[in-house]
């Protein structure tokens, strides 16, 4: 079995990433990274800062935060900061509604009367629309930077039970709709790093590893259960585990081992 990284997320997992060393935001279906620009763009900032410490001491501790007033004084090289911490308050969520697209929303510009980019969360890669001091040379943006994606965002998701026929144990998981067989048994990994050992079947069927749970005949029912005014956990699928016999332990600090 070779291991991979994710290639789907659930808004759980992104939600967990919202702090200035961890921040991860979802765009139009994708996830991005932004923590290395995150870091850059705080960096662009040469103002004095003030301590958020209610004692002022020689050192500070970790949950203390840096005021600047640079933009208040109108620095222009504070734009940067100011969508860096934009993005920072929204690190963790959704922010497609701030694009058309591959592109900002625009708005017609009252004074020049112009389709303009609409920087209600912060200044773009676009030039000013009036003269202003604020122009910089054109750089990438940062939302079309393919290096910062790490993953996709699931369109939906869905409970699944894994039972362990052999120890009885249960295993209830949120997936995502579009993962394969394959990419669930890596969510389930930490809990039996013995997985190699196992059979995974569905109403006494074999399951098809690069087949998602639709794929594979497994229903998502929970519309049907909520058409009816049942819970929706009311009933969850199970996938049974069946053991085989030989303990062979799947090493995770491995790249890869063989079936």
């Amino acid at each position: 079995m070779k291991y991979t990284q994710p290639e789907w997320y659930t808004p759980a997992e992104v939600a967990v990433h919202n702090k200035a060393t961890d921040c991860w935001v979802s765009l139009n279906g994708k996830v991005r990274d932004l923590t290395k620009w995150l870091q850059a763009q705080l960096k662009l900032c040469k103002c004095t800062k003030t301590c958020s410490c209610p004692i002022k001491n020689w050192y500070c501790g970790d949950d203390c935060v840096e005021y600047c007033s640079c933009f208040e004084r109108g620095f222009f090289y504070c734009d940067a900061k100011r969508l860096a911490m934009t993005i920072l308050a929204y690190a963790g969520k959704d922010i497609s509604h701030w694009f058309n697209g591959e592109d900002w929303v625009t708005y017609t510009h009252p004074i020049v009367g112009t389709v303009t980019p609409y920087h209600i969360h912060g200044p773009g890669y676009r030039q000013p629309v009036v003269p202003s001091t604020r122009w910089r040379p054109p750089t990438q943006p940062w939302w079309m930077d393919d290096d910062n994606v790490i993953g996709n965002m699931t369109t939906k998701t869905r409970p699944i039970r894994i039972v362990n026929t052999l120890t009885g144990t249960s295993v209830t998981l949120e997936v995502c709709s579009e993962e394969t067989i394959y990419q669930i048994m890596m969510r389930y990994l930490p809990h039996n790093s013995h997985m190699l050992s196992y059979t995974w079947r569905y109403l006494n069927r074999e399951l098809y590893y690069d087949r998602s749970l639709e794929q594979n005949g497994i229903p998502d029912e929970r519309e049907e259960f909520n058409h009816v005014a049942l819970p929706e956990n009311v009933h969850i699928p199970a996938l049974l585990l069946y053991y085989n016999d030989d303990l062979t332990e799947d090493p995770r600090h491995l790249p890869s081992c063989n079936k």
